[in-house]
């Protein structure tokens, strides 16, 4: 028996040995399992973390490089005559089969640039164990490799704009390139792919100067002293220089900010090297890949308080050199035609709104212009017109239709002079101290261009009869900015002041708290103010529509403890939104050529996937 027992005992003590064994074993393969799946599932975090970065740096791409390039492409492409920079067509909007054609060339082209730059990219961190690797469809080949799996790229589109019609207008047009990103991230057998669809959408046109709240060549005073937007600022259309812009404290933008950051603008192109960014006043010029936080909202805090520009629609400084007219040709043909031309000075130029007893409504320009070069002898000349624009000049005391090459002259709006304009003007005031009682310059149906080869200086009130806007941008106690009303964008009275080789400048002897309704643009000098360091304080230029100009033009100096100015004026501007609507004045100069005005990217959304 007891030998019996301990045999029994014996095989108990094998059993209990073979369960802890096989529990043993059994926890260990679980062990293994879980730490096998855990390497697993570290894998699949760190390829699909790749992928998702790698996705991250062609992003980059396409709002950078790819945009330059692109730029290029449709320099070559696009077509500088006709109604479409891409497609034909002559209705609205052109037809889609021959811009899908058209715009399949400019994929092509595309597709060589951008697999030049991401074909052999390696964008991963220093680790043997990972790899990462990135194209961008524009073509259903890219890097020698097809479209994944149950992906389509579509054609390209047209989005938006208008036709070329010759008439000055602003004809942007916009068009739509579909691309496919496959981002993939690798790690031994782990793999994972980020594919992203979407649009490379972009404008492209010659757009009119007169879109721009300012324009600069150089972002400085023609003597080379900085200017910096400050708290005091407030545009609210798009503001743009070929050069850098500085900013001290919080400017506030209404309308997209954009920059070339050229070191050495000429007036045609850049002359030196391009350094994009922002200056900041106690930090210097920041690169856009180093702003802090971001580069569409930056912020620099420092001894002089902090310095975060406010850009409600957006900033890009990359933006494309715009290159201001060569000449004034295009004007003075049009004024030749059908327009006024005047060969010498204009010693004054007034615009009125006149009625007669019928109540009929006309536009009345009145010239005393030289006859001679040295201006020994002048002559006043009375011209009119109403709603059908066609022209006509007082004789006596009769008005005549004017006839040129045998027939009447309907007046296109452009007049041209090949000197100065000395006295630029509308109706007096009634009452001294107040614009309000100034009466309209310009009838709600009249739109004018004045293109003079040299300075044109405005003497008086220059108001339509029916503004588009009213107010200001206004800064509230809140610290929010409040636009201007503008809600008679059907307004179609405009005008447009434009000397190529001179500036445009309000006089010395102009009126306080002057009221400019227009576009102002000098190719080759400023808008300003005359003598506005020495002058007594007047008030405020109080101006609706755009500043055009090479250098930055001084209105009048301020004491920066107060706020107060001390000598010229004070700025109090609004933009003529009608602008943003391909609304210009007659034949306003344009960048002459197609090129690519700004760049977006619309995603259609992304999916992962392990493969």
């Amino acid at each position: 028996m007891q030998m019996k027992a301990r045999g029994v005992a014996l095989v108990v003590a094998l059993v209990a040995v073979l369960v802890v064994s096989g529990v043993t074993v059994l926890l260990f393969t679980r062990t293994m399992g879980e730490i096998r799946h855990s390497r697993d599932n570290l894998s699949i975090v760190q390829t699909l973390m790749l992928a998702r970065g790698v996705a991250t740096t062609g992003g980059r791409l396409l709002s950078g490089p790819v945009r330059e390039r692109l730029n290029a492409v449709v320099r070559d492409t696009a077509r500088d005559t006709g109604r479409w920079s891409y497609g034909m067509g002559a209705g609205n909007a052109p037809d889609p089969v021959s811009v899908a054609s058209d715009l399949a060339k400019v994929a092509s082209r595309l597709q060589g640039e951008v697999d030049g730059m991401t074909c052999t990219l390696s964008p991963v961190p220093a680790e043997p164990s990972l790899a990462g690797r990135l194209r961008i469809h524009f073509t259903p080949s890219a890097c020698g490799e097809g479209l994944p799996p149950r992906v389509r790229l579509p054609s390209g589109r047209f989005v938006e704009g208008t036709p070329r019609t010759g008439t000055g207008a602003a004809s942007n047009q916009t068009y739509a390139l579909p691309f496919v990103m496959v981002a993939e991230g690798l790690q031994g057998e782990s793999k994972r792919r980020v594919i992203l669809q979407g649009e490379f959408r972009f404008t492209v046109g010659r757009s009119s100067f007169a879109r721009y709240a300012l324009f600069t060549n150089v972002h400085t005073l023609s003597e080379g002293t900085e200017i910096w937007f400050t708290g005091r600022t407030l545009f609210d259309g798009p503001v743009h220089t070929n050069s850098n812009f500085r900013f001290y404290r919080n400017p506030w933008f209404g309308g997209e900010v954009t920059s070339a950051g050229c070191q050495n603008p000429g007036a045609s192109n850049c002359q030196g090297r391009t350094t994009p960014g922002g200056v900041f006043y106690g930090v210097g010029l920041v690169p856009p890949d180093r702003m802090s936080p971001s580069a569409a909202n930056p912020s620099y805090t420092n001894a002089y308080g902090t310095h975060a520009p406010e850009f409600t629609s957006g900033v890009d400084w990359n933006a494309s050199f715009v290159p201001l007219p060569q000449n004034n040709q295009d004007q003075k043909a049009a004024a030749q035609q059908a327009g006024l031309y005047f060969a010498n000075d204009v010693q004054q130029l007034f615009f009125s709104l006149q009625t007669d007893g019928l109540g009929l409504k006309y536009q009345y320009i009145r010239v005393t212009a030289c006859k001679t070069p040295s201006c020994n002898q002048t002559e006043t000349k009375e011209y009119r017109y109403q709603e059908d624009r066609l022209l006509y000049e007082k004789v006596g005391n009769a008005w005549i239709p004017v006839v040129r090459n045998g027939s009447p002259v309907y007046f296109n709006g452009v007049i041209f002079v090949e000197g100065a304009v000395q006295d630029l003007r509308g109706p007096d005031r009634t009452r001294g101290d107040d614009p309000q009682t100034a009466g309209p310059a310009l009838a709600e149906f009249a739109q004018i261009t004045v293109a003079a080869n040299q300075t044109l200086k405005i003497t008086r009130d220059l108001k339509y009869e029916a503004p588009p806007c009213t107010g200001v941008p206004t800064r509230l106690p809140n610290g929010t900015v409040q636009p201007a009303s503008c809600d008679n964008l059907g307004a179609r009275n405009v005008l447009g002041l434009y000397s190529q080789n001179g500036d445009v400048l309000i006089s010395r002897d102009a009126p306080s708290d002057i009221t400019i309704h227009g576009v102002l643009m000098s190719g080759r000098g400023v808008v300003g103010v005359e003598d506005y360091n020495t002058i007594p304080a007047k008030g405020e230029v109080r101006l609706l529509g755009g500043l055009i100009e090479y250098y930055y033009g001084a209105f009048g100096t301020f004491d920066s403890q107060t706020g107060q100015n001390r000598t010229g004026y004070g700025r109090r501007f609004t933009y003529d939104r009608r602008m943003l609507q391909g609304l210009a004045p007659p034949l306003f100069p344009t960048t002459g050529q197609d090129r690519v005005l700004s760049v977006s990217l619309f995603s259609y959304g992304q999916r992962e996937q392990v493969y």
